[in-house]
């Protein structure tokens, strides 16, 4: 047999195992089912308040006795429902044990930072009510924050709930002589909200 008739018969087998593996591929059953548009998009948490970063009370050079309130109105506008606390993650100074610090949730028919004109508080307890430096050291982080709710049933915050604070920091009358010339430091006043 000479080298072209083998060449011959190996182009003619290839032919044939190609023509069977072409059959093969082509002759089998199908079925489709798609369930289109799938996505996911997540929700929002956006808490706001009215002052312009401002500081909610600001003393200086004060005597016993001296105070200073502010109203702010913090807003809720996100679109998951949360929970809002209010703590500071602030180290305060050592005048902070004689500072008197109470929060008080209400209404106001308009807010305007820091004017308390018209501010009407919720019925019962304020907020909170005490020194400075027992805020300090009880409600430093979300986790140990005061919670607060709009209204007298709410359980959370939805969008476009929102609730005007008065809060009144006071020099004690009571307070000693060595807070002469102490300080609180800087410090914030935090209101944080989480998705529930």
């Amino acid at each position: 047999m000479s080298n072209r008739t083998k060449v011959l018969r190996t182009f003619v087998v290839l032919g044939i195992v190609a023509c069977i593996a072409g059959a093969g591929v082509f002759s089998a059953f199908s079925s489709q089912t798609d369930n289109p548009g799938n996505s996911v998009t997540s929700g929002t948490v956006v808490l706001s308040d009215n002052d312009g970063g401002s500081a909610l009370y600001s003393l200086t050079n004060a005597k016993p006795g001296d105070s200073q309130s502010s109203c702010v109105k913090v807003s809720y506008s996100g679109s998951l429902d949360a929970s809002v606390k209010v703590y500071t993650p602030s180290t305060v100074g050592a005048l902070a044990s004689s500072v008197n610090l109470k929060i008080e949730p209400g209404t106001q028919t308009t807010s305007t930072f820091p004017s308390c004109t018209g501010f009407s508080p919720d019925a019962g307890a304020a907020l909170y009510e005490g020194t400075l430096a027992g805020f300090a050291n009880e409600h430093t982080s979300f986790a140990n924050g005061i919670a607060d709710n709009p209204g007298t049933v709410a359980t959370k915050w939805s969008t476009g709930d929102s609730v005007v604070y008065r809060v009144t920091a006071t020099l004690a009358a009571n307070a000693p002589d060595s807070a002469q010339g102490q300080s609180t430091g800087a410090h914030v006043i935090r209101w944080e909200a989480q998705n529930q």
